[in-house]
């Protein structure tokens, strides 16, 4: 896995970084976070290991996440930080962390929590064993991470995105409850905010619906959840 380490502390990177490498993975760094947009664009990491305080001159850690969200940039996110109040990681997980490590930290706990979140985010989707699905005039292409709806050229989904969709496509003309999308794409860990769920509907719709305000494919089914439908 390419793991990108951003901390502009160069003792606790460069022992991030051969804690990783130890591990097996690809390792870049970078020491402030608009460094790490560029990485990012150049070499679309698995997963950051990203600090808060970068100081005055640079984006906060909590910045530079909100930023990546904004951009469709779907990567899991592990805040390592000396910040170890609760209200700092709450807001973390509030704003969609995957994990949040405070410092000092022992290497063995870092490795523990980099492979729980790669575990999670890629080994229990059921992305690998599912390669295609459709339903009516909609397909998945898993791993080309497109949806295909005749008459129209590829749609390009991220990685959550697919998720959610494919978990409604699976229970197509079913009602699918909020917490149950939740626990499907986040899993019963996640601590964040709940309207994360229909921030990515919203978000599908747009890429998806030819009217996202008159959606057809997938429907809000007041007080009980969503549904994925063709039916006219």
């Amino acid at each position: 896995m390419n793991i990108l380490i951003v901390e502009d502390d160069f003792y606790n990177r460069m022992m991030v970084a051969h804690l990783m490498r130890n591990e097996g993975h690809t390792v870049q760094e970078v020491d402030n976070p608009e460094g790490a947009f560029e990485m990012i664009q150049r070499s679309p990491p698995h997963l950051i290991l990203l600090d808060v305080n970068f100081g005055p001159k640079h984006l906060t850690g909590f910045q530079f996440f909100e930023r990546l969200k904004k951009k469709e940039v779907d990567v899991p996110v592990i805040f390592m930080t000396t910040r170890a109040d609760l209200e700092d990681k709450l807001e973390g997980f509030k704003i969609g962390a995957d994990d949040y490590i405070t410092k000092p930290y022992a290497p063995a706990e870092v490795a523990a929590r980099v492979k729980s979140v790669l575990v999670r985010v890629y080994k229990r989707t059921g992305l690998e064993q599912q390669q295609r699905l459709r339903y009516d005039t909609v397909e998945l292409d898993v791993a080309a991470l497109q949806v295909h709806i005749a008459g129209r050229k590829p749609i390009d989904l991220t990685k959550t995105e697919m998720r959610m969709l494919m978990h409604l496509m699976q229970r197509a003309e079913q009602v699918v409850p909020r917490e149950d999308l939740l626990n499907a794409v986040w899993h019963d860990d996640f601590y964040g905010d709940s309207n994360i769920v229909d921030s990515y509907i919203r978000k599908l719709r747009r890429k998806l619906e030819a009217d996202p305000a008159n959606p057809t494919l997938i429907r809000t089914v007041r007080g009980s959840g969503y549904k994925f439908s063709t039916k006219k």
